[in-house]
């Protein structure tokens, strides 16, 4: 299977289904699956979780691990309200589910997409990717320590760059609750805003994911926020290395509606997992800056329901 081919082009064309009432936790009689299944984005098309989306359903449907067709429909926009919507419009049968990240813990601890996790069933992760905690490379700082440390002595002393409510704001913001430091906040909403400041000294910090990190000049990392270190960046320590609890190991998490019969989650699931442990699959994402991984349905759940506790808390704080 040639991993990259027509990851793409089915982004071509596809709308935004219209969220029609109804639907019910009934799966359909017949071994499952019994239909094409969808797997509903809650991005536009040609972003990380599309792609993984459209990687994933490829390797499933070439390898025969699912025996029905697997499309993708991009319902993006309004915190994942609408993609919610469209998932939960559908019979929880296996046959609707959805393909998303931790960009949901964000809605949920916002109270920006109108819907809890206890609408889901957890079918696992397969993999995720991870940012960077950086400052220039002229900075007087040599380690993440040095930092808080110059924090604690000066609070607000440094003007970190994030988009407010966005991934670099929270990460940032659950560091520095546990660590016990405050910084100064500039609004940046992309990345390249976020690389203009700090390069240009109108910021002092900044977070980026790993690819952008490794994609760029002029900084350096101080951690990396994901599971263990990337072999792109040997001499970057994981938080936890460091002896703090904030991660970010942003999965490609895959759900379903509760109420999904156990069957059919044991068959998505094992589905999925196959997908992931594929040498082409394992090479995709080691080579664009990923981790591959596989973590069940009932411990992706632990993992994201205790993340989601440190946002609850900050969003509290900054909302």
């Amino acid at each position: 299977m040639t991993i990259r081919r027509n990851v793409l082009a089915g982004a071509v064309g596809l709308a935004v289904a219209a969220v029609v009432p109804g639907g019910g936790a009934v799966a359909q009689e017949g071994a499952f699956p019994t239909k094409p299944i969808t797997i509903i984005v809650p991005f536009a098309p040609g972003g990380r979780t599309d792609t993984v989306a459209r990687l994933i359903a490829q390797a499933i449907q070439e390898n025969g691990f699912l025996d029905q067709p697997l499309t993708i429909l991009n319902v993006a926009g309004g915190a994942g309200a609408p993609a919610v919507a469209a998932l939960m419009a559908e019979d929880a049968d296996g046959h609707t589910i959805m393909h998303y990240s931790y960009d949901a813990l964000i809605s949920i601890a916002m109270e920006l997409g109108g819907f809890e996790l206890d609408q889901f069933t957890s079918l696992g992760f397969t993999g995720g990717g991870s940012p960077v905690w950086t400052v220039r490379d002229d900075a007087p700082f040599e380690s993440l320590q040095d930092l808080i440390d110059h924090l604690q002595d000066n609070p607000r002393s440094l003007v970190e760059a994030v988009g407010i409510g966005q991934i670099p704001h929270l990460v940032g913001a659950m560091l520095a609750k546990e660590a016990e430091f405050e910084t100064r906040l500039v609004t940046a909403n992309s990345g390249a805003d976020r690389m203009r400041l700090l390069l240009g000294g109108n910021a002092d910090i900044s977070l980026f994911a790993a690819s952008e990190y490794l994609n760029s000049e002029g900084i350096k990392a101080l951690v990396y926020f994901g599971n263990s270190r990337l072999p792109e960046m040997p001499d970057v320590p994981t938080s936890a290395e460091l002896g703090f609890a904030t991660n970010w190991a942003n999965p490609n998490w895959w759900l379903a509606p509760a109420g999904t019969p156990d069957d059919v989650v044991a068959k998505l699931s094992e589905a999925l997992e196959k997908a992931i442990t594929l040498p082409e699959m394992q090479e995709y994402f080691t080579s664009n800056t990923l981790e591959p991984y596989w973590m069940s349905g009932p411990d992706a759940l632990a993992a994201a329901s205790e993340t989601l506790e440190g946002l609850r808390v900050v969003a509290a704080e900054i909302q």
